[in-house]
């Protein structure tokens, strides 16, 4: 993947995708508890997601590089003392080694320019037997959905079947996709263990096609669809990792 096609993630809007946040929050709450003493978002936004899972936690800590976003945060939170926003880069985060119990990062590690760097400081800043909850756009889902850069000219639209013609979609795609073994991959030499893995299937809340408003009666097929025989082709990986040793 060029870093330079690299872009950043568009806005997660309670109002505008309250049913993507339900489903989402469903189907991390069924693979992790959520409760300790200090949880980390790693891309948090504006803390839809962030202020949700937090609810049983000391302390909540959101990290994300769009000065607009935490600002929002910011300003929904208000004078609540658990929570943390700062503008930090997931690869270079400035946390004390084992401060958290859990990290969690949503539709994020597609963005940032240098993820070996960025899975590295999530076990850094982890303590060991805490969990990492990960969600990445899915690979073997048939949509590249972020769009592509071809020269000068750019589509955000939705892309058919380039997701499936690798060597071609690491030229032009303005987000990575994964497979489960590429987070293995990632993951497993920084000292974590892949506990957990489930699939998100979509919810048409984002846009991005003229056919969207048709396939939104579709919804509770894809809910079905999650828990069918051909689940691993759904639009999102959601991965649980426990970090387990220290890695290289």
């Amino acid at each position: 993947m060029n870093n330079e096609q690299i872009f950043i993630g568009a806005s997660r809007s309670e109002s505008s995708c309250h049913k993507t946040v339900e489903v989402v929050i469903k189907e991390l709450k069924e693979k992790s508890n959520f409760q300790g003493h200090r949880l980390l978002d790693v891309g948090c936004g504006e803390g839809v997601f962030t202020r949700i899972l937090g609810e049983h936690y000391e302390e909540v800590h959101g990290i994300d590089v769009q000065e607009n976003y935490i600002r929002s945060f910011r300003e929904l939170v208000g004078a609540e003392s658990r929570f943390f926003i700062h503008n930090m880069s997931a690869s270079q985060m400035t946390f004390s080694d084992a401060y958290f119990d859990t990290v969690v990062t949503i539709e994020s590690f597609e963005h940032i320019l240098d993820i070996q760097r960025a899975a590295s400081e999530c076990a850094r800043v982890l303590c060991l037997g805490g969990k990492l909850i990960i969600t990445v756009p899915n690979r073997l889902f048939p949509f590249e959905n972020h769009g592509v850069k071809i020269g000068e000219w750019e589509f955000h639209g939705r892309v058919p079947l380039l997701t499936w013609i690798p060597f071609l979609h690491d030229r032009i795609a303005l987000a990575r996709v994964f497979t489960v073994g590429d987070l293995n991959r990632l993951f497993s030499p920084c000292g974590f263990k892949l506990q957990k893995v489930g699939f998100l299937w979509p919810t048409f809340e984002h846009g991005g096609n003229c056919f969207q408003r048709f396939l939104k009666p579709m919804f509770s097929f894809m809910r079905m669809m999650e828990k069918s025989l051909l689940t691993m082709f759904g639009t999102s990986i959601v991965a649980v990792f426990e970090r387990v040793e220290k890695g290289n």
